[in-house]
This record gives structure tokens, C-alpha cells and sequence, in this order.
């Protein structure tokens, strides 16, 4: 039988491996559908994976009223305007930046877990903000000639506003926490952001299922969010994270397999950077 700790550090892979995919069927379905589409498929069917997941753990699906607006907080900006943003980014930059780029969630997350929950900033947290940063330089410059130049691609930086929502809703997100399931959290935050999509695919007339890359791109968020708790029900939170670095991983394979795309020597040093950084926030945990 698995023990906890390699099936907690499997199940963190699986998680990176299913997000990997989300850019590179993001990036197919972006050939033939807006955005906004992506984005709404991706929540109506990650919403029926959620709660499926939930009904068959017999957890309980009831959020108190008194948490009904951070609820909103976190659909609106963790599943609407972030993955909006995300896939727009995506359309106009390279699929293995965008993964590589909302990695740096975590430095985003500390800063605002220190000004808005009293969070202490270590010694760690800076010197882990100060790699990460060079490696989101290096991710999004590509090229030594592109960083001369001052050339950065619109796509990364607006990539890097998703990562930024994604990691705002970490505050009611912690709030939420304490009284209600991590899982019954994401699910109501798909669909939320389900019945937001609904009225708004009407109004553009783009509420059509013409992929069945949309059903599978659904799919895998769901599943990947299934993949992370069950990962944390194992082992630490920042193991966790760690294990999600096999993402970027993932990405470049496939980006170059499926897509054609390539990462460059400058992106390996960030994408190496990146991995340092993200170990050098989480070390205290250890």
C-alpha cells in the first residue's frame, strides 16, 4: 500500500499535470473561440466535476450566509475576471509563459497576506520575492536581446494580472476556510462564476459547445482541483506547491510536442530561478 507522503506528493504531480494541459487545450481552443468562451467552458464543466466530487464524499454543500459575499469575491474575481484575463494573456504569448508566470502566485499571495490578513514578512519572503522577480523578468524577456531592448510581450503581463486576481481571492479564501470545506470553496466559486458566464454568452450570442476540448478543458480544472486537496489531505500545503512545479515541466513538453512551441536557454535560468524562489518562500514550513 502507498503511504501518505508519496501518494500526497503523486497526487501534487497529477495536479501540475492536469493545469499543464488547461494552457495547452487553452491555447487550441483560442484557434476558434474567444476567450470568454474558454473561460466560461472551463467553469461549467469544472462546476459539474467539483460537486460530483463533493456528493460522492458526502461532504456537506452548505456555505454560511454570512460568508455569501466573500463567496462572490472569489467567483467573480478567482473564476471570471482572472481566468478572462489568463486566457487573453494566453492568446497573445506562448503557452509554457503563461504557465511559468502563474507560478509566481505565491509571492503575490504573501505580499497580500501581509497587508490585508497581519502576515509577518520573513527574511525568506524577500529574498524569495527578489528571485522570483528576476525570473518573471528572464520568463517573459526570452531573449538577451528582447531584455536589451526593453521588449516584453502585452500577453505575459497580462497573464501576470490573472495570477494577480487569482492570488486576491487567497484572502476571503482563508476567511472561508475556517468554516467550510477547501473543496465545497471551489466548487460554489465555478458556479458563481457558471451563472455569470450564462447571461453574458447570451448577450455576445457565444453560448455554444463546438469543442469537445471544452468538455475535457473543464474536466481537468476539476480534476486538478480534486488532485490538490486530496494532495493536502497527505501532506504540507507548501509540499503541495512544490509539487505543482512539475507543471511548467509538463507544459514545455507538450507545448513543443502539440504546438511547436520551444523554451528558450534564458527561460530554463527563470524557469530555474522561479523553482529556487518558490522553495526559498516555502522554507520555513520545513
Amino acid at each position: 500500500m502507498v503511504n501518505r507522503r508519496i501518494s500526497g506528493i503523486l497526487f501534487g504531480v497529477s495536479a501540475g499535470a492536469m493545469w499543464a494541459f488547461e494552457a495547452i487545450l487553452g491555447k487550441i481552443l483560442l484557434s476558434s473561440l474567444s476567450f470568454i468562451q474558454v473561460a466560461a467552458s472551463e467553469s461549467f464543466f469544472a462546476t459539474i466535476i467539483s460537486f460530483a466530487y463533493i456528493l460522492l464524499s458526502r461532504k456537506p454543500v452548505k456555505i454560511k450566509a454570512s460568508r455569501k459575499i466573500d463567496v462572490l469575491l472569489i467567483g467573480l474575481v478567482g473564476s471570471v475576471l482572472a481566468p478572462i484575463a489568463y486566457f487573453l494573456g494566453l492568446k497573445l504569448t506562448f503557452a509554457i509563459n503563461a504557465t511559468l508566470l502563474a507560478h509566481i502566485q505565491p509571492l503575490f499571495v504573501s505580499i497580500l497576506g501581509f497587508l490585508f490578513l497581519g502576515e509577518k514578512i520573513q527574511k525568506n519572503d524577500i529574498i524569495g520575492g527578489l528571485v522570483i522577480g528576476v525570473a518573471a523578468i528572464l520568463i517573459s524577456g526570452r531573449s538577451i536581446e528582447n531584455l536589451l531592448g526593453l521588449k516584453f510581450n502585452v500577453g505575459d503581463l497580462v497573464v501576470l494580472f490573472a495570477t494577480f486576481c487569482w492570488a486576491l481571492v487567497a484572502v476571503p479564501g482563508k476567511r472561508l476556510t475556517r468554516t467550510a470545506n477547501s473543496m465545497l470553496i471551489v466548487g460554489y466559486r465555478f458556479l458563481v462564476a457558471s451563472i455569470f458566464f450564462v447571461p453574458l454568452l447570451l448577450i455576445l450570442n457565444q453560448l455554444v459547445i463546438e469543442s469537445v476540448y471544452q468538455i475535457v478543458l473543464g474536466v481537468i480544472i476539476g480534476l486538478g482541483y480534486v488532485f490538490y486537496y486530496e494532495g493536502l489531505k497527505r501532506i504540507k500545503a507548501n509540499q503541495v506547491a512544490l509539487t505543482e512545479l512539475s507543471s511548467p515541466f509538463f507544459t514545455a513538453i507538450l507545448a513543443w510536442f502539440i504546438l511547436g512551441e520551444y523554451i528558450t536557454g534564458l527561460q530554463i535560468i527563470g524557469a530555474i530561478l522561479l523553482a529556487i524562489g518558490l522553495i526559498i518562500l516555502a522554507w520555513e514550513s520545513y
